[in-house]
């Protein structure tokens, strides 16, 4: 398989958007990459920026690179660039937070699954649609963030109806700090089992 400026272009991409969350920061890309690539690169970083791209679409088309370089950066911080990219603890770091991200990942979906039978239940106990039951109130917040609370839901099937459309207030979020805290960690979690959350969506 040839690797074309779109892959290259691609990695690009994940490298540049790993580098600004690291640091906490925004980033531009390029208008023309193609031009950008020629003209403002090393020839050892387009080497080290083409063979990656033809690893990551081979021998490590398993592997994430965005989530790959966010390792690179971990370890290397502002030290992390294209001819960093092959370092062995980089590949070892990653496969460790791999095995503890598809364990994590398992426990998600029992819960999920809970908590969908959960409401479900109490859907159809009330006759109710899944948007009603996010437009519900008990007192002076959401139905769904009292029984999150009382532990009828976990935070992930909680994240789950808040990308659904159901949209809180300043006060509902701040009883939820937890969620706050890891709403993209939970996000990344419920993308990486999408379509087993898509397929108990539909039965909701």
């Amino acid at each position: 398989m040839s690797v074309t400026p779109e892959h290259i272009e691609k990695i690009y991409i994940a490298f540049r958007k790993a580098q600004a969350d690291h640091f906490n920061r925004g980033y531009r890309l390029p208008k023309d990459f193609e031009k950008h690539f020629n003209s403002k690169f090393s020839e050892q970083n387009k080497k080290a920026l083409i063979k990656v791209t033809g690893w990551f679409m081979t021998k490590w088309q398993m592997i994430d690179p965005y989530r790959y370089f966010q390792c690179g950066f971990e370890l290397h911080d502002k030290r992390f660039s294209y001819m960093k990219f092959f370092n062995e603890k980089i590949l070892l770091l990653y496969k460790t937070r791999d095995k503890i991200q598809k364990r994590e990942i398992q426990i998600t979906k029992e819960i999920i699954v809970k908590s969908a039978k959960f409401v479900k239940m109490f859907m159809e106990d009330n006759r109710i649609t899944l948007n009603e039951y996010m437009s519900l109130r008990a007192g002076n917040q959401r139905l769904a963030i009292d029984h999150y609370l009382k532990n009828h839901i976990d935070a992930s099937f909680l994240v789950y109806l808040i990308r659904k459309g159901m949209i809180l207030t300043d006060t509902e979020r701040s009883v939820i700090p937890y969620v706050q805290k890891n709403y993209r960690k939970i996000i990344f979690g419920l993308n990486d089992i999408k379509d087993f959350v898509d397929k108990l969506g539909e039965r909701l």
